[in-house]
């Protein structure tokens, strides 16, 4: 009996609903109907401004604008509604997103063996080379490692840098050309940062328990942080407590994930006192100085501010017995530094150096060298000076499709980079490889690809890359390397 009553139930509110939505269609085709007859219009015809639905905007963005509609552009600053079609809509978002994840500074973690038999930091830009997840703040608090961005943009025939070759292109600009930079005298550059230093000792001296609780709050908590918490980490910087400066130097790294954050900390003198943490007798103390710049330097503004820490860096490059985990930071952070090309100058002497790593480094070492390598190689000023440099001795043995693909990805690159922009600008190797940066004739860059003995052998090499290597970015750069070379 319940069963037949509930039957019953269910049979009165499905037809109820049949009748309900009866009613709303015939509704709604009236309302279509007398519309469409009031506005209807001829084929090739415009909409009579009278007819036309307007917006104001009430923000100075576009971003919403355009994904309403088409912009009014006689400067009326009003929105005509006529929506854009899915593919443009998405189409747009894609661009955003990417315009997005070359400017949000978060990290993706170690990758797993599995998938790379080369652990440790990846590169964050959305490129062919790597397409990180980015990620949210929550995620962030979990990430210890610094940070790699690469350049990884290839030289249009102008010397324009353009994106990748399998996605669409994005330009960054130059902190020397940009409008918002500072132009202070040294004199008051100096008295600036004294005044920041003294502040900081103040601080420190006056309630280090209070700061010492205040980075225990911090420490557990990575989020944006506020003006006043930024010099009290960067009081902290100035403790002869060792272990409370790592941790310290950790916490800074960590809340540079937030781009608010590098901000913040520069304008508290973070920045001349993390360079002169570079030269701290304890080699953990370094090599936390070094990540926390690392993550800082993902900044435009901050990079106006560190060019004398190139020098500082490339000691740690440079020595003769050096610890594979500081050669390995400071390739990371120069590699970030690198992604700008204003400080590319500071290279030139380093440029031998880098080669060498690409021939006798760890496979960690080496993939970060090719990583500063390549993005050196996208300033079209660089190409004579790494043409002229002293060549890896196995570069012709790194081309085979057997070599792990991320360093066979930077090699071909790097060489696709630097052959398109010696076709382009006609180099003459006796004329225009400088000799200051230039190597015995047979071991220059430009030997071990034009030489008698070697073109051949690269054309080869490049030729089966790119018709028979399964990783696409590959294939198109050995491609792009080949139509150099070819002739």
């Amino acid at each position: 009996m319940a069963s037949s009553t509930g039957d019953k139930t269910v049979n009165k509110v499905a037809l109820c609903s049949a009748i309900f939505a009866g009613f709303a269609y015939v509704g709604y085709s009236v309302v279509r109907t007398a519309f469409c007859r009031k506005l209807g219009r001829k084929d090739g015809e415009g909409y009579p401004d009278e007819h036309r639905l307007y917006f104001r905007r009430l923000s100075q963005t576009t971003q919403t604008d355009v994904l309403l509609g088409n912009l009014d552009m006689t400067g009326s600053g009003k929105v005509i509604l006529r929506p854009l079609t899915v593919q443009e809509r998405i189409r747009e978002l894609n661009l955003r997103a990417r315009m997005f994840t070359d400017t949000m500074l978060a990290i993706q973690g170690s990758s797993s063996p599995r998938h790379s038999p080369l652990p440790g930091p990846r590169s964050l830009q959305c490129s062919p080379w790597s397409s990180p997840r980015i990620l949210s703040p929550v995620d962030v608090r979990h990430i210890l490692a610094s940070r790699s961005t690469e350049n990884l943009s290839t030289l249009a025939a102008h010397g324009e840098l353009v994106g990748s070759p399998v996605r669409r292109r994005w330009t960054r600009r130059s902190v020397r050309r940009s409008g918002l930079a500072k132009h202070r005298s040294p004199e008051g550059l100096r008295e600036s940062e004294e005044e920041a230093r003294k502040e900081a000792e103040r601080l420190l001296r006056d309630g280090e328990d209070e700061l010492r609780l205040r980075l225990e709050t911090l420490t557990h908590r990575d989020r944006v942080i506020t003006a006043h918490e930024a010099k009290s980490l960067v009081a902290l910087l100035h403790s002869s407590d060792e272990v409370l400066l790592e941790r310290t130097l950790t916490t800074i790294g960590n809340c540079g994930t937030f781009m608010a954050n590098q901000d913040t900390l520069r304008e508290a003198g973070c920045l001349l006192r993390l360079q002169n943490l570079l030269t701290y007798p304890k080699t953990s103390i370094q090599l936390a100085a070094i990540r926390a710049l690392g993550n800082l330097s993902l900044n435009q503004e901050n990079q106006k501010e560190l060019k004398d820490v190139i020098p500082i860096l490339l000691t740690f490059v440079n020595k003769e017995q050096p610890s594979d985990k500081l050669v390995q930071s400071a390739l990371l952070t120069l590699t970030n530094i690198a992604v700008l090309p204003d400080w590319h100058d500071e290279f030139y002497p380093v440029l031998h150096t880098l080669y060498n790593l690409v021939d006798a480094a760890t496979p960690q070492i080496k993939l970060q060298a090719l990583k500063l390598l390549v993005n050196l190689s996208c300033n079209e000023d660089m190409v004579p000076s790494l043409l002229a440099a002293q060549a890896p001795r196995r570069l012709i043995y790194l081309l085979d499709p057997s070599t792990n693909e991320e360093i066979l990805l930077r090699v071909v690159t790097l060489l696709a980079n630097l052959t398109t922009a010696a076709k382009d600008q006609n180099l003459d190797p006796t004329i225009d490889l400088p000799a200051e940066d230039k190597a015995a004739s047979p071991d220059t860059m430009y030997a071990a690809i034009y030489g008698v003995n070697t073109l051949e052998k690269m054309r080869s090499k490049i030729f089966v890359l790119m018709n028979q290597h399964k990783n696409e970015d590959i294939r198109v750069q050995a491609r792009k390397m080949y139509e150099a070379i070819k002739s």
